[in-house]
């Protein structure tokens, strides 16, 4: 079973941010959608929940027996208020067993602010080591994404990491 495009595991078996399943945009492609619930489902995934301002998808979830939550979030520079309602709903359902999948539609960076916030909230994550993880993972990561939660996004750059990493004398393969 192949690996979804653009997807970050940013707490390994409980909480993933990624593009829709099937791809997002004119790039859609229902047999990919298929595949990529069905990788969702195997890896235990209960719960989709998804930031489109469209309904695309959601009678897919029901009926691959998937729960899902539907919070339409325009832009990042949109998103403030969805921020906050999006993290209590993750502070829910993380409590639960199984796994918790979050996506946008073709721009995921503000799943990816979402789950940078969350790690923040969880385990004291700094917000720009969060970003940096999920942009290594292929997801999107803009200036608005880092504003949204108050990291630099000048540090989330991988020169600006490598930079700082070398200059601290840690190895920049940590």
């Amino acid at each position: 079973m192949e690996t979804p495009n653009r997807i970050w595991w940013a707490r390994p078996k409980k909480l993933c941010a990624m593009e829709r399943p099937g791809g997002g945009g004119r790039s859609h492609r229902p047999d990919r959608r298929e595949a990529d619930i069905a990788y969702l489902k195997k890896h235990g995934v209960r719960l989709v929940i998804s930031t489109m301002t469209t309904r695309h998808n959601l009678g897919d979830y029901d009926a691959a027996g998937l729960a899902w939550v539907h919070v339409p979030v325009p832009s990042c520079d949109e998103g403030g208020e969805k921020l906050d309602e999006l993290l209590g709903i993750l502070r829910r359902e993380m409590r639960k067993a199984g796994a918790v999948a979050i996506h946008g539609n073709r721009y995921t960076d503000f799943v990816a602010a979402v789950c940078a916030a969350h790690m923040h909230e969880w385990k004291d994550v700094p917000l720009v080591e969060a970003l940096a993880q999920a942009a290594e993972a292929g997801l999107t990561v803009t200036p608005e994404a880092a504003r949204l939660v108050g990291a630099d996004y000048e540090a989330v750059q991988p020169r600006s990491r490598m930079a700082s990493s070398t200059a601290s004398g840690r190895s920049v393969t940590t």
